[in-house]
């Protein structure tokens, strides 16, 4: 199921009693920071915050967090039942996305009904929250998506990059090296070019930000991806003022141009990210000038908050990434039954079925050539196939039970972004301002070690046998699991 726009979502998260209206007086400055973080914590439904302090007349008058909380979210979006498993969501999504559906250009959409520019703009007319008390600003870029063209070969990337507002017109954009964005910027930058386009579009499909946080080959539209998602193509109106296509049912599309020339960098920073901790300290980074804003009648502004985990962030990127990764290495080695990158830590958590020399570092070297592995997947664990690698019960029963330290634990030379705090800022090696630097990567073999000989004492096997009951009786129990009338917490 694809939805047309921001509001047929929420009709949908209504009816399935995932959204809250949230319709008491709250204030953009922390106090909706809060009331999220305690929703998140909780798991609990989206939140339209109707009745925000300072924006009872202004433009925008509505925010809207929490979209894709939760897994069932996640699964409603994709047009799946909500109770889903995580398991099977990630394969659908795999699966859809091999087969990509090309966006479609319309000659106008309901994004077009209202347009402002030049000195009319003024991004404090949208109730955009300062998260967290240390936050450096007013992020306004937390759960969209921004678009952005190769200048030589025309690829188009949507992703999704923060934004703190500067001033009325003018806000920061975080990249980091070897981003999309990044590969395109720098283009703009060798060719001479002062600025390079960029649009931002907020509310529209829940695919857009699930996407936007992944991380698609180079060369390749993320508005290909999410009409293979949503089984239907992205409907696509072109910017006002730039050569750039954007959703035509947004709820709010802003036009504007970044910087490439250094010395206009302003301070940016610190802000509360996805690791949980400030990690980086504020530095210059690139401008982006707002020069033209069209929206719908009413709008609602999206966001989301970053932090302790687990978050949105953190749920969206754990269905993309673990599919995107399992994908990579099904077409690279042999033996990999699943991929879950846990959403607490951004640890990946590969089962293979370890059937040869070699298998375990294969799958940790092949992840960690991706660029997105200096955000995602720093750590890995590799398991057995007798290890559900969604239950972290199992995963740490094969941690304490299956890895022997001077073997099973290798470190491996790479990078993370600034915002690890693992790295101390004066140990940080990489260049003054840039938002990657030299790191450790850690390998845990949680396998059974495959070099053993076969045992008498292990009834002939080269690793001590689990002992669970023969899946001939865990199948005769299930069948008559009613009948002996036991009440579980996990009972249906």
């Amino acid at each position: 199921m694809a939805y047309r726009d921001l509001g047929e979502w929420l009709k949908k998260l209504e009816s399935e009693n995932e959204l809250a209206k949230v319709k008491a007086k709250v204030d953009w400055n922390l106090e909706i920071g809060g009331i999220v973080q305690e929703v998140f914590d909780l798991d609990g439904p989206a939140l339209l915050f109707e009745n925000i302090k300072d924006h009872e007349n202004t433009l925008c008058k509505k925010l809207f967090v929490g979209s894709l909380a939760t897994y069932p979210r996640i699964a409603l979006a994709m047009g799946l039942a909500k109770d889903t498993f995580h398991r099977e969501i990630i394969k659908i999504y795999r699966e859809r996305i091999k087969k990509p559906v090309k966006p479609v250009s319309i000659k106008s959409g309901a994004v077009k009904k209202n347009i402002i520019a030049g000195d009319k703009i003024d991004l404090f007319q949208f109730p955009t929250p300062k998260w967290h008390d240390r936050d450096g600003g007013r992020y306004i870029g937390t759960c969209d998506g921004i678009v952005t063209k190769d200048p030589e070969t025309g690829w188009v990337n949507v992703g999704l990059y923060r934004r703190m507002i500067h001033d009325k017109n003018h806000t920061g954009i975080t990249i980091i090296h070897g981003q999309h964005i990044w590969m395109h910027w720098r283009k703009y930058r060798k060719l001479g070019r002062k600025t390079m386009p960029i649009a931002m579009v907020n509310g529209w499909d829940p695919i857009l930000p699930l996407v936007a946080c992944g991380g698609f080959p180079i060369g390749e539209c993320e508005y290909d991806f999410m009409g293979a998602l949503r089984q239907e193509p992205v409907e696509l109106v072109r910017c006002e003022t730039l050569d750039l296509e954007v959703p035509a049912s947004a709820q709010i599309v802003m036009e504007g141009e970044i910087s490439t020339d250094f010395s206009t960098f302003r301070m940016e920073g610190p802000f509360g990210e996805y690791h949980g901790y400030y990690g980086a300290e504020a530095s210059k980074k690139p401008v982006v000038t707002w020069n033209c804003i069209t929206y719908q009648d009413d709008p609602i502004l999206q966001g989301t908050l970053e932090g302790v985990p687990i978050n949105e962030d953190d749920r969206m990127t754990s269905v993309n990434v673990s599919a995107l990764y399992w994908e990579h290495l099904d077409k690279n080695m042999l033996g990999v039954k699943g991929v879950h990158l846990e959403p607490s830590g951004s640890t990946a958590i590969v089962q293979i079925d370890n059937s040869y020399v070699g298998q375990v570092g294969q799958a940790a070297s092949l992840i960690w050539g991706l660029g997105t592995a200096a955000v995602f997947g720093k750590n890995i664990i590799v398991v057995d196939e007798d290890v559900d690698i969604f239950d972290l019960n199992r995963v740490f029963w094969a941690l304490g039970t299956r890895v022997h330290p001077p073997r099973d634990i290798i470190q491996y030379p790479g990078v993370t972004i600034t915002t690890d705090p693992v790295i101390h800022p004066k140990d940080r090696i990489g260049v003054p301002g840039a938002t990657t630097i030299e790191a450790t990567r850690l390998l845990i073999d949680a396998t059974k070690y495959i070099g053993n000989p076969r045992a008498e004492g292990w009834f002939g096997e080269k690793f001590a046998p689990v002992c669970y009951p023969d899946e001939k009786t865990m199948m005769s129990v299930r069948e008559r699991w009613k009948e002996y009338d036991i009440k579980t917490s996990k009972s249906e």
